[in-house]
């Protein structure tokens, strides 16, 4: 199934496409300024936030690396020649204090995990946090001949990939009773999956830690449709493309033209261009704002300062509530996309 996305994505089809408007569909004006944290949170690249685990917590940097390009070749196009950027790259987020790697076995077809676990290796391995994905397809014989057991099995070849040492609920727990993983999230699920996985994982006395999902100024849906929201309450761009220079369609995850996204980009270039910033920066403070933890990849030095400095300061709020006037709601546009 991953091979399947992932050649599609390669072959020009856009992981929007046929799930909703191409128009940017704006958020209502009411929500412009809400949902923003105190400006006294200001994490720095040294700061944790902490995710609830089985036993005690784990302390993890407020921006996570994104690895999904790092050893795909179908949708980012990857390059062994790029290992040497990648590795220069990771050093500087990790001698800033970002401590924090996402990759998945679908990534690469498990290349982006024996990546990190390239890149880590030497490091105390309590300095690190690296979560990775099950991937609960029907079309692997594992997740429905032994689907209690599949998670368990996946995640021990995820580690030995990186070289680290429901039924999906009970798998998961297997994997925590087994000292695989410390703690459990799930990715793309809306509030209802997240609350009923959280209600799974509590029979085995596991907390949920999180649910990764697309949110940014062009994706506020996880924000407006209460996902977000909820889930606190219960506890629990780069500037690189323009209309003129738009992205590679296979890279495009919404079917938005960029001129009618202009108003958005130029905002944030305006803000960016006023606080000395990159319109990466920026776009990833206005998250941390919003109290989520960034996911960004990352590919070369100049990309890990762009992590590095959206940390350490915090946009306004009339700066927040001017990016919110023009952000897009944005909805579920792929099938692995729920929340």
């Amino acid at each position: 199934m991953d091979t399947a996305l992932q050649t599609a994505l390669s072959g020009g089809l856009s992981s929007a496409s046929g799930f909703h408007s191409n128009k940017p569909n704006p958020v209502d004006p009411e929500h412009a300024g809400k949902n923003v944290l105190p400006q006294s949170f200001c994490p720095g690249p040294k700061d944790r936030v902490s995710f609830p685990a089985a036993k005690g917590e784990v302390k993890a940097s407020h921006i996570s690396i994104g690895g999904w390009s790092w050893g795909d070749k179908p949708t980012w196009h990857y390059d062994e020649s790029e290992w040497i950027k990648i590795q220069e790259a990771w050093q500087t987020l990790y001698d800033s204090g970002i401590n924090f790697i996402d990759t998945a076995e679908a990534y690469g077809n498990g290349e982006s995990e024996k990546i990190v676990g390239d890149l880590v290796r030497g490091l105390p391995r309590d300095s690190v946090v690296v979560q990775t994905k099950y991937f609960s397809t029907p079309l692997k014989a594992a997740n429905f001949i032994h689907p209690v057991d599949a998670p368990v099995i996946s995640l021990k070849a995820s580690l030995e990939r990186m070289r680290l040492t429901h039924s999906v609920a009970e798998g998961m727990a297997k994997c925590v009773e087994q000292g695989l993983a410390r703690a459990v999230g799930v990715a793309n699920y809306d509030d209802d999956g997240v609350f009923q996985m959280r209600d799974e994982l509590s029979r085995y006395d596991i907390p949920l830690a999180t649910n990764q999902c697309e949110f940014n100024v062009l994706r506020r849906y996880p924000e407006v449709s209460g996902n977000i929201g909820r889930c606190r309450d219960a506890g629990l761009l780069t500037g690189k493309y323009t209309p003129d220079n738009p992205p590679p369609k296979e890279y495009r995850f919404s079917s938005y033209d960029m001129k009618d996204i202009e108003p958005t980009i130029a905002t944030l270039r305006e803000i960016a261009e006023r606080r000395g910033k990159s319109v990466a920066s920026v776009s990833l403070n206005y998250n941390i704002g919003k109290g989520v933890v960034p996911v960004v990849g990352v590919r070369k030095v100049e990309q890990a300062r762009d992590a590095i400095d959206a940390l350490g300061w915090r946009l306004t709020e009339e700066e927040m509530t001017a990016i919110d006037r023009v952000s897009v709601e944005g909805k579920t546009t792929s099938l692995w996309q729920q929340g």
